[in-house]
């Protein structure tokens, strides 16, 4: 530890009397000078500065500091070795890389390039220390090319080895299968100017020195992300001057008010900010809104132009944007939004702030269909203008859209929900019902839950906006759950708990809903439709239908779905069907499959539906592909025994339902 906190000193700047200044806004430095150990070099007793400590007593170094302090003993390393390539051999090295693959691309007109639409830079990114393996095996050039074709300005590839598995190799195969897809599609298209058709290439990794900049510049990247956190403000400033002497501009990334004076005194242009505190890896949207607002106090000029004949703040507003829609200028600033977005509504909330640019990581290395899920975020205002008219029209043709939502039920602990999540389950059951083999006490749920939150990087509910969850009479019961699954699917972007129960009072209900934090209920009694309405369990709730069959899952009665259809009401926030054995008091556990061809149907009337029973990894994708069900839902089909589940079989279960999903949606 010791030598990780003197590695994150050596950073700072040499002259005591101006320590201060350089790094009041680093995480735990010790402004007072009154600890001990850990002396910034040129400020030790022999310099007759005393005993200066650079933290805090007892400060405890966060994963930023740890993995940034790991990269300065890397670097460290490195360059002291004979053999290592000088600076000087890689920017020669990176000039004959350009004169074989095109010049640098400067990322602030890149972003303003993509007006009227928002900005997007998709990250390829392996692995994460707060969620372990995300995609180990996706290949890098692949996946930089589907982001292109998809409509990706940028491509931020992480290059760090210890924590997140990338590789400067990485980068290089991205920068390189980007050219050369841009060149291919400018010679189809007769447009030589290739190199404005491909997207930037980000090295996003903890730069603390000219030399990691010079490296990327020799693998071929555009641009490089600083973090403010980390970097002392004269390293900073020497690091964007050095940066752009080379030709890039540089992505200067903030989380903290302090944190964006040092970037605008530093003199930064393109503006990142982080909405995860990356020492607490908590997760906060209003970070970007709240850094829009400070930008406009100051007078910065940075609104992303999203009208074509505004100029640049969108509402025809006052508040700067003068240079916003000139892409090649480069003065003024761009807002970039870094972290936590996932959705269209996410999108649309930054564009009304001015934001140029989003960077969309993780939810695109974890979908199985990549374009499709960047179509989905409606980058151009236009699109999601029409998303909106689409998402509130009183339509309720077919559902044809295929598997969005993936439950694992019956989780008792929190390492089968983390396995859950981590293998892209959007919804982690817990089960209150007594004669369950898999009932949970509240104090297990809540550890589930904390699981759940801090793997989303949450610390409460996901809430669903009232007017979804509020149909009135405006619209009928079929169209209001379609209006809730379109909800669900954006809120379950980030995994949520349900909490499973059945025929139990809806005082003890909402008892465990407080206590244990849960963000959904699930009814699976005789309680009926209106019992699943949130002011009867204070938070949405999903309602079971069960579907009669006999021991073999034949024997359903042939009017299950105009039933269903004629007893569904606004109340519940989604429709779950599973199995129930013929004359068996309660639905539910029984391992055995109904008649698929009843979702089907009732999809074909626009009803979205969750199917469960019997669901187990061999015939997941049989499932997904024939009935293509809004959501699926298994328990007992990946376990290893009753309340413990099988970690492989669940990896399975999920890949399977995700592949069969793609698989399926070609046929629409």
């Amino acid at each position: 530890t010791l030598q990780l906190k003197d590695a994150l000193a050596s950073l700072a700047i040499k002259d005591a009397s101006k320590v201060i200044g350089d790094c009041s806004h680093i995480y735990g430095f010790n402004g007072n000078g009154n600890g001990g150990g850990n002396v910034v070099e040129g400020q030790g007793q022999g310099e007759g500065q005393g005993d200066c400590s650079f933290f805090k007593d007892g400060h405890e170094l966060s994963m930023l500091q740890t993995i940034t302090a790991r990269r300065v003993l890397d670097y460290s390393n490195l360059v002291s070795k004979p053999e290592t390539p000088t600076e000087e051999y890689l920017l020669n090295k990176a000039s004959q890389f350009h004169s074989t693959h095109g010049p640098i691309l400067n990322l602030l007109q890149t972003i303003r390039r993509q007006s009227p639409s928002m900005a997007l830079a998709a990250e390829f990114k392996r692995a994460s220390p707060s969620k372990g393996d995300i995609a180990p095996h996706v290949k890098v050039d692949e996946q930089a090319v589907t982001y292109t074709q998809a409509g990706a300005c940028t491509i931020s590839v992480l290059t760090e080895e210890h924590y997140f598995k990338g590789s400067l190799a990485d980068l290089t195969s991205a920068r390189i299968a980007t050219t050369d897809y841009a060149n291919s599609k400018s010679n189809s298209n007769g447009n030589g100017n290739s190199n404005s058709n491909r997207p930037a290439i980000l090295r996003k990794d903890f730069c603390i020195s000219k030399y990691m900049i010079a490296e990327a510049l020799a693998a071929g990247a555009d641009t490089i992300l600083l973090i403010v956190a980390i970097t002392p403000k004269a390293l900073l400033a020497e690091l964007i001057t050095y940066a752009r002497s080379l030709g890039m501009e540089p992505l200067v990334e903030v989380h903290a008010e302090v944190e964006l004076d040092v970037a605008l005194e530093a003199g930064g242009k393109v503006i990142g900010v982080n909405n995860r505190n990356l020492h607490t890896f908590q997760m906060d949207l209003a970070t970007t809104d709240n850094t829009a607002d400070e930008l406009t106090k100051r007078g910065c000029d940075f609104f992303h132009r999203y009208k074509e004949d505004d100029n640049g703040n969108g509402d025809g507003d006052s508040n700067g944007g003068a240079n916003a829609g000139n892409e090649n200028s480069d003065s003024g600033y761009a807002l970039c939004a870094l972290s936590g977005m996932s959705s269209a509504g996410d999108v649309d909330r930054y564009r009304r702030k001015g934001v140029g640019m989003c960077l969309i990581g993780e939810s695109l290395m974890r979908a199985a269909d990549p374009k499709a899920a960047i179509q989905n975020l409606c980058l151009n205002p236009k699109d999601y203008d029409k998303h909106q008219f689409e998402s509130s029209s009183s339509s309720c043709s077919a559902y044809t859209a295929g598997t969005k939502i993936i439950k694992v039920c019956g989780i008792t602990n929190p390492d089968d929900a983390l396995v859950a999540c981590q293998n892209g389950a959007n919804l982690i059951g817990v089960i209150f019902v007594p004669k369950s083999k898999r009932c949970v006490s509240f104090d297990q749920a809540k550890e589930v839950v904390g699981a759940v939150r801090s793997f989303g990087e949450r610390t409460g509910r996901l809430s669903v906006p009232g007017n979804v969850l509020d149909c009135g009479d405006s619209i009928s019961p079929l169209q209001g759950l379609v209006r809730k699954a379109r909800a669900m699917e954006e809120v379950t972007r980030r995994p949520l708990v349900v909490g499973v129960f059945q025929n139990q009072d809806p005082e003890y209900i909402r008892e465990a809903v407080e206590q244990c934090g849960l963000d959904l209920v699930q009814l699976h009694g005789k309680e009926g439709m209106q019992a699943a309405n949130v002011k009867y369990c204070s938070v949405p709730a999903i309602r079971v239908v069960d579907i009669e069959t006999n021991e073999d899952g034949s024997g359903s009665t042939s009017d299950a779905v105009e039933k269903l259809l004629g007893a569904i009401t606004t109340d519940p926030f989604a429709i779950l069907l599973d199995t129930s054995i013929k004359g068996s008091k309660d639905g539910g556990g029984t391992g055995v499959t109904f008649d698929w061809g009843i979702a089907e149907k009732l999809q074909n009337h626009g009803l979205p539906v969750i199917i469960a029973g019997g669901l187990k990894p061999s015939n997941i994708k049989d499932a997904v592909k024939s009935v293509q069900p809004w959501g699926v839902d298994v328990s007992s089909g990946v376990e290893e025994k009753p309340g413990k589940k099988d970690h492989n079989s669940v990896k399975s279960f999920v890949k399977g339902a995700r592949e069969a999903a793609v698989e399926a949606s070609k046929g629409f």
